[in-house]
């Protein structure tokens, strides 16, 4: 039986800010109570009012919110998805007050957080910011973080369903090139064969936004940047006094389905949030248990592993006059179950569980009205362990087998605090220094014994804008690091010039890196499907890498409103971690550091809104190096494929409903592989990789103020597995069989708000 260990040492610093939080004195304010509205005067639901720091407040489904005190100088931004964002101050001597926002006919006017000094719209942004918005999530009502971003442009995933994880690809970079943050903090436990964060182990009923930044941060955020950033940012209390939320979800699996446990998607989370007298308490719960598919498959196996995952979220927040604090605690259980084939005297099964604590504490202090300091840390404790049990047929007695290799645990415990300070010098220049302290540590039977990686990073960035149509910001960052030699200074320069009031010009060139993780380093796997061991000899991954844009929006019109983004970029890769055979042992796989590697591309998005539509429509052209061109000439240096997706969301206003449409065509992707001729020669051979098309629907409609309801279809054409000619496959496996989809599905979920 496993057992769990609950330390009481985790809730220490939550029990001390608590503490400190009965000697604080408070001063009760006035409440303020705003509407927000279109110009016909209908209620704009869930629109945001931001009060200078990442959060702010949510209005309700009618557009009510309320504010206990108001930032600096009175003054605010509103912002709605498909609505200009206005800044506003509040009437003196008023106490309630109605704001009316212009429907966007731009870029919807997205506040964005990634990277930025403060708060502000994408359309400010030096980076080019792509943002998955709350009403893009609410109307798609997802199960998994994999959901939300399987049709965006660039990003592709595949499945091990040998471990039950899922990998993704960014612009033709793997997932391990991508920094995964939570509110800006990085995760920590990397998963599989693949080295990646496994993102679908994030709660999905806490996730407000999701926000992509393409090309490298390492200047700001650091090793594994190198590829871009995706920063998922969670939900604030959305009341002044008390919320309350649920949510049920019932979901078919293919054709299979169970109600309530068992066959099918099963999600129930409960969220609550209380606010008195400057603080903020807050704590959540969710389950997500997924009873599998069994597909072709026969007897007790299972072609994609069932999964319960359990989600706990505790906060406690402080606001006063120049200093706020928050702390959070998530915590994680999940187990994976692949189900060993029927045999005649014994079945062996496998559970793979993963736990994880994760502290978070985070605050900022307006010492001066021209400089703040802001803080992030977090201590994530990660735990995964390989279980293997045996069951006798004819008795059912079950037990652990103890067989060697057979059981398994990792144990990851990883630290990080970044402190930052924000110094306004006058109007045109502001710059931010920075520290960030990062360490990791790594034990268990499969991973060899180390001191951690322990890495040390100081950086600077400004942003000077000598007139108001042109940003520059320049950055430099220098890291030590223990384990491996780090780059020398990173340095980075981000451009926006306003061409004319609808035309922006972004360019950008930044050193990008990726330090050798843990278990590329110690990590030593092998089972029947995995000889893999890792390289304590890897160097960093570094590149140079240059993108541009180049975004139109039509003039404003009542109706109609048009936004076109077309984006290139290039990534010059030098000492590539990648998996290859073991001189010394070819039946084993391990890392090499690759001399040369690259990626670039060309992406399009446009929008187009018309009264109650909104069509985005997206093209890319992506192209990956063949490795293989080096040794044989006939093979073209670079592989290109292409992507398209639209997105369409229709608003029946007097239903209070929303349908919406999610579409992407992901193109065959070619490469080159080795293989014998005739003569016994070695040969440079084309492979493909089929593409498919992916289609979801889905109906959103609220009823009254407080419950609203979504159903709808997943994976409406019916894929299931792509074809490919390769003979043989990565580290993971491969084959000639890639699995995509488990079919067509069908959605029922119920949500229900209460705010006070």
């Amino acid at each position: 039986m496993l057992q769990r260990r609950f330390s009481l040492n985790k809730f220490t610093l939550l029990f001390c800010l608590a503490s400190f939080g009965l000697f604080s004195e408070v001063v009760a304010q006035t409440v303020l109570k705003g509407r927000v509205v279109t110009e016909k005067g209908e209620a704009i639901p869930h629109a945001t009012v931001w009060l200078g720091d990442a959060k702010g407040e949510v209005a309700d489904e009618q557009g009510n919110f309320s504010l206990s005190e108001l930032p600096k100088e009175g003054k605010f931004k509103i912002s709605a998805v498909g609505f200009e964002t206005v800044s506003a101050s509040w009437p003196a001597g008023k106490t309630q007050e109605t704001f009316v926002l212009k429907q966007s006919t731009a870029d919807l006017e997205t506040v964005v957080v990634t990277g930025s000094f403060e708060p502000q719209s994408a359309r400010q942004s030096v980076y080019q910011v792509r943002t998955i918005g709350s009403e893009v999530i609410q109307n798609r009502a997802p199960s998994t973080v994999q959901e939300i971003l399987s049709t965006e442009l660039g990003i592709r995933f595949s499945q091990d369903n040998a471990l039950g994880s899922s990998n993704m690809e960014l612009l033709g970079m793997s997932g391990q090139n991508v920094k995964i943050l939570i509110d800006g903090i990085p995760m920590v436990g990397r998963q599989g064969t693949s080295n990646e964060i496994n993102i679908n182990q994030i709660d999905i009923n806490r996730i407000e936004r999701v926000e992509i930044v393409e090309g490298p941060m390492s200047v700001v955020y650091g090793a594994d940047a190198l590829a871009g950033v995706i920063n998922i940012i969670t939900k604030a209390d959305d009341a002044q006094k008390l919320s309350l939320k649920a949510r049920v979800q019932e979901e078919t699996v293919g054709s299979e389905y169970s109600p309530f446990d068992g066959e099918g998607n099963h999600l129930r989370s409960v969220t609550g949030g209380y606010r008195v007298k400057g603080w903020d308490f807050g704590a959540s719960f969710s389950q997500n248990n997924f009873g599998g598919w069994k597909g072709e498959e026969t007897g007790r196996q299972f072609e994609w592993l069932p999964k319960d995952q359990n989600f706990f979220n505790a906060k406690v927040g402080w606001t006063g006059k120049t200093v706020n604090l928050e702390y959070q605690l998530d915590f994680l259980d999940e187990t994976v179950f692949a189900y060993g084939p029927d045999a005649r005297l014994e079945v062996l099964d496998q559970e793979f569980i993963t736990s994880r604590w994760m502290h978070r504490l985070s605050g900022k202090w307006a010492a001066k009205p021209d400089f703040a300091l802001t803080w992030q840390g977090a201590y994530t404790d990660y735990e995964r362990e390989s279980q293997t049990w045996v069951t006798n047929v004819r008795t059912g007695e079950r037990y652990q087998s103890q067989a060697p290799a057979a059981n398994s645990t990792i144990f990851y415990t990883g630290f990080s605090w970044r402190m930052i300070g924000d110094w306004k010098v006058d109007e045109k220049f502001r710059f931010q220094p920075g520290i960030d302290l990062n360490t990791e540590t790594g034990s268990g039977e499969r991973i060899e014994d180390n001191e951690g990686i322990q890495d040390y990073a100081v950086f600077l960035s400004g942003e000077w804008s000598p007139v108001p149509s042109v940003k520059i910001k320049p950055g430099l960052r220098k890291s030590w690091n223990s384990a491996y030699d780090a780059p020398g200074l990173i340095p980075s320069l981000n451009t926006k010039v306003s061409l004319h009031e609808n035309l922006d010009l972004r360019l950008a060139y930044a050193n990008g890196f990726r330090a050798p993780s843990i278990r590329e380093l110690y990590f030593n796997f092998f089972d029947a499907s995995h000889s893999i061991t890792g390289n304590p000899d890897l160097k960093a991954e570094t590149s140079n890498s240059f993108n541009g844009s180049l975004d139109w929006r039509a003039k404003a019109n009542t109706d109609w409103g048009i936004t076109s983004v077309l984006g290139v970029f290039y990534n010059d890769v030098k000492d590539k971690i990648a998996y290859g055979q073991d001189p010394n042992d070819i039946q084993v796989t391990t890392l090499f550091n690759v001399e040369y590697y690259r990626t670039a591309g060309v992406t399009l998005n446009q929008t187009h809104s018309y009264k109650n539509l909104t069509a985005n429509v997206g093209f890319s052209y992506i192209g990956r190096y063949n490795q293989l061109t080096e040794e044989q000439t006939e093979v073209p240096e670079m592989s290109w494929t292409p992507e398209v997706n639209t997105n369409l969301t229709y608003r029946i206003l007097p239903w209070r409903s929303v349908v919406t449409l999610f579409y992407k065509w992901t193109g065959a992707l070619p490469g080159y592989e080795i293989v014998a001729d005739s003569g016994g020669n070695p040969v440079a051979s084309e492979v493909m990789l089929d593409g498919y098309h992916w289609m979801d629907i889905t109906f959103k409609k609220d009823f009254g103020k407080h419950l609203s309801v979504n159903l709808g279809a997943r994976n409406l054409l019916d894929v299931k597995q792509i074809s490919s000619t390769s003979g043989g496959g990565e580290a993971h496996g491969g084959g000639a069989q890639r699995p995509v989809g488990y079919g067509r599905s069908y959605f029922l979920g119920l949500t229900y708000q209460l705010n006070k």
